[in-house]
């Protein structure tokens, strides 16, 4: 004698579109962190020790024709230090990071130090490519 039993769907929840969800939202972060560097067009000069890359609130930049910008807005070498001082009161970790094109005058770059040292930074890094 043959019993026919009912047949009972499983109750099964597929994973393959969760895990293509995850995977296209990891790629979408990983690209879109990646367009998140600076507009302003530098050739760093490189060193061969790695120094460790600490996220800065404050960045200076230097380029070749002596042009200095604060974050993303260009400053007036006078102004450096006053601005710097108004940015830094705000700041927590008062750090303050000095990125400087290959062919920058050393005069511009002493200036940006003396100018963050001035406005109490307590750290300056000094941004560079690595080999």
């Amino acid at each position: 004698m043959q019993i026919s039993r009912q047949k009972r769907t499983s109750l099964r929840m597929e994973m393959s579109p969760l895990i293509d969800c995850i995977f296209q939202l990891l790629i979408f972060f990983m690209l879109s962190s990646t367009f998140l560097t600076p507009a302003i067009k530098l050739t760093l000069p490189t060193a061969t020790a790695e120094a460790s890359q600490q996220n800065s609130e404050l960045l200076i930049t230097l380029d070749a024709t002596g042009k200095i910008y604060l974050n993303t807005e260009q400053v007036a070498i006078s102004e450096l230090s006053r601005v710097l001082q108004q940015k830094l009161a705000t700041s927590e970790q008062k750090v303050v990071t000095i990125r400087g094109d290959k062919a920058m005058q050393y005069e511009h770059f002493v200036t940006a130090l003396d100018a963050a040292k001035r406005a109490g930074a307590v750290h300056v890094n000094i941004s560079h490519d690595h080999e």
